[in-house]
């Protein structure tokens, strides 16, 4: 067994003399020059342990000799081997040192890396700030800016890069806007300065139209007085000729002293002078009363009842005229804001005229009706109907179908519906009678 173990050592000296030379250095150096002697002193050993095993063999012990000489050589392999193992306690001591150095190192290197990590995190985040941030924020800015109106912010450009595109992109825009709204001030101060000039002209114009429209109103009048005298010269003539004609017959009959049946006479005349007197008191308030037409006194008038007033105010001269008085009213309650006095006088001229219409009697027809927020009041007669041609004529003053007439009752029935916002027209076939249709606004109930 002891040469097992002598064997065994042999091997692990050879691996580990093997090492040593691998690894090489000074220490390897002294490892191997222990190596060597701890070679050596095995192989002492052995043959100190073999010599002494063969006497045991024999039955003979050990001598102390070679006891003292095993127990040195023991002595001097522990020593061997202890002074590998102080080398080799130094050298993992050196290693751990050295691994300790290397860790701290490491973590140095970590704490490097990191702070330098750190560092070129905020480099880089200055960075970007300053070339793709800022420059974007600054482009939001004078977005804002040129949508509030200021077209004169323009945007720094400062890299060749897609921000600075964008940036040149927008500040060529931002120009073009302000071009545009240069030009489109120009065009307005221009429209402005044109519109003015325009409205000077028809200030200018208008002022000549009024002077004008003033002269042909002062001319209409002059006109209008100038057919009113004429009107009123021709339709007093007559009557002042017969009172004069009437008077010259009575200072005859009373400077010549004529005898009793020629006063009988008298009175007849007188008669005549009365009516003449009549006729001109009756002919000069016609005239006063186109002349000076009222204001109307407005209020609500409902249309239904008017119509009954007048209706029953007709029915004594139809009846004498053998005409028969017919109304129909599809609009009950309608009403219309007007001057009542007016509005009948309106009426009656219509049913009047109609009456004078017929001398030989017919129907008289008086239809209300409704269209809308307008009431429609038709009156038709039987008579022999108003040619095309005189239908907006017989509306003008001093035009009349009657032999007798003045022509002033149509132009003030057409006043009084104009000025109550209405209109009035004739609808006429020759021999098929005529009808005279006004035409009111209504209003809401009360």
């Amino acid at each position: 067994p002891l040469g097992e173990v002598l064997a065994g050592l042999e091997r692990e000296v050879a691996a580990y003399e093997a090492l040593e030379h691998a690894q090489g250095g000074e220490e390897a150096l002294q490892e191997l020059e222990g190596i060597g002697k701890l070679k050596v002193l095995l192989v002492e050993l052995e043959a100190a342990s073999s010599k002494a095993i063969e006497g045991s063999g024999r039955g003979q012990p050990p001598a102390h000799a070679e006891l003292v000489v095993l127990n040195e050589l023991a002595h001097r392999v522990s020593g061997v081997i202890d002074g590998l193992h102080t080398l080799h306690r130094k050298k993992f001591q050196r290693a751990i040192g050295e691994s300790q150095r290397r860790m701290l190192l490491i973590s140095a290197l970590y704490v490097a890396f990191a702070l330098g990590g750190g560092v070129l995190l905020l480099l880089g985040d200055r960075f970007l700030a300053r070339t793709l941030v800022l420059p974007i924020t600054r482009l939001a800015e004078a977005a804002l800016h040129i949508a509030g109106g200021d077209l004169s912010r323009r945007v720094r450009v400062g890299s060749g890069d897609e921000v600075g595109q964008l940036a040149r992109a927008f500040n060529l825009m931002a120009e073009r806007l302000e071009a545009d709204e240069a030009d489109r001030r120009d065009f307005e101060a221009e429209l402005e300065r044109q519109v003015k000039e325009r409205t000077r002209e028809l200030e200018e114009t208008a002022a000549r139209l009024r002077a004008t429209q003033a002269e042909l109103v002062r001319s209409e009048r002059v006109a209008v007085t100038g057919q009113i005298a004429a009107g009123v010269t021709h339709e007093i003539r007559t009557p002042l000729n017969s009172l004069a004609i009437n008077v010259q017959l009575l200072r005859r009959e009373l400077s010549r002293g004529a005898p009793p049946p020629s006063m009988r006479e008298i009175p007849g005349t007188l008669a005549t002078v009365e009516y003449e007197i009549n006729r001109i008191n009756r002919i000069l308030e016609e005239f006063v009363k186109f002349a000076r037409l009222p204001t109307p006194r407005f209020e609500r008038v409902e249309v239904g009842l008017l119509l009954e007033e007048i209706l029953g105010l007709l029915g004594a001269q139809a009846a004498e005229a053998r005409v028969r008085i017919e109304a129909l009213t599809t609009s009950l309650g309608a009403s219309v804001r007007g001057d009542r006095d007016q509005l009948r006088e309106v009426f009656l001229n219509l049913g009047q005229n109609a009456l004078q219409a017929m001398p030989n009697g017919g129907v008289l027809s008086v239809e209300v009706g409704r269209n809308g927020d307008w009431v429609h009041i038709a009156v038709t007669d039987c008579g022999p109907g108003i040619p095309e041609a005189e239908r907006e004529r017989i509306f003008l003053p001093f035009v009349s179908t009657k032999p007798d007439g003045l022509g002033l009752g149509l132009p003030i029935v057409r006043r009084i519906v104009d000025e109550h916002g209405g209109s009035v027209s004739c609808q006429s076939r020759v021999g098929g009678g005529a009808a005279f249709v006004v035409r009111l606004p209504v209003v809401g109930p009360a």
